[in-house]
């Protein structure tokens, strides 16, 4: 009973000392990293651990061929999407998931599960899955020393996530469709007090759309204040409409406005815009 009472005493001495030790800050040897990549009219979020090889095989060794796999180290990996994104021609609703994935030498397999609480894959359900979908890897010229997961090929509507490590490469492409979202706030917009008048136009332009719309919000804006900004904006659209003469003269009128800029730069800048519309119109100033 006194020897008990004495490995309990010296237990609970033990505890208390071990609770007034300093807390170390110590290197982690696989760090976290989160990454938050604007995406079509939204985001793409990643946070995950990056492990290192430390002399190590990566997969077919320290990551078993045929398993599922954090696709990271340490907690789960977890992905969010801003907006419903498409995957291998597969819906996937806006929100956050798991980034679970299964190596294999020839093919892998991605999956997106609920379950963004999860430690590792140790308490995995397959039955949370929102997503499986393959994918082929590639081999790299060198061996990539710490894990990297990085959203690249960023165009308005499509990415890739791209997984590097050791001798593999392996990439999910992600498709959106801003257009439809965009579109159907511009249609929303246009009812209100406040309307975005260059920027829809601007965004008619840039994605080919039918300008005549567009050119009549920039009557509108131009109308309500006649600025060297709006007529440039004006010419640009003119000139990509082939109305050329319509355009010179637009380009024309936001030369003559901007003479009264205060800011030199920015008067430099629209004269030079200004003088690139009326050389693709044909007619030099």
């Amino acid at each position: 009973m006194k020897h008990a009472l004495h490995l309990l005493t010296a237990g609970l001495l033990f505890a208390t000392a071990a609770q007034a030790q300093t807390k170390l800050s110590i290197p982690p040897l696989s760090p976290t990293t989160r990454i938050h990549q604007n995406f079509s009219t939204s985001y793409i979020d990643l946070t995950y651990s990056r492990p290192s090889l430390r002399g190590r095989t990566a997969f077919g060794g320290l990551i078993p061929y045929g398993t599922v796999w954090r696709t990271g180290a340490n907690t789960i990996t977890k992905v969010r999407f801003g907006e419903e994104v498409k995957i291998n021609g597969q819906t996937v609703p806006a929100g956050a998931y798991a980034l679970l994935a299964i190596p294999d030498a020839k093919e892998w397999t991605f999956i997106l599960n609920r379950d963004t609480a999860q430690w590792g894959t140790y308490d995995y359900k397959q039955a949370l899955d929102v997503l499986r979908v393959k994918a082929k890897p590639t081999k790299l010229a060198a061996p990539v020393e710490t894990m990297a997961l990085m959203v690249e090929n960023l165009k308005p509507a499509s990415a890739d996530l791209v997984l590097n490590w050791d001798r593999t490469q392996v990439v999910l492409p992600i498709v959106a469709d801003p257009d439809r979202i965009v579109m159907g706030q511009i249609e929303q917009a246009m009812k209100g007090e406040k309307k975005p008048y260059y920027t829809a136009a601007q965004y008619y332009f840039n994605t080919g759309k039918d300008l005549t719309p567009a050119i009549g919000w920039l009557d509108e804006a131009i109308k309500a204040s006649p600025t060297y900004y709006g007529y440039y904006w004006k010419a640009k659209l003119l000139q990509k409409q082939g109305k050329n003469t319509e355009a010179v003269a637009a380009a024309n009128k936001s030369l003559e406005l901007v003479k009264d800029d205060k800011n030199e730069i920015s008067k430099a800048e629209y004269m030079r815009l200004n003088q690139e519309v009326l050389a693709l119109a044909g007619m030099k100033k």
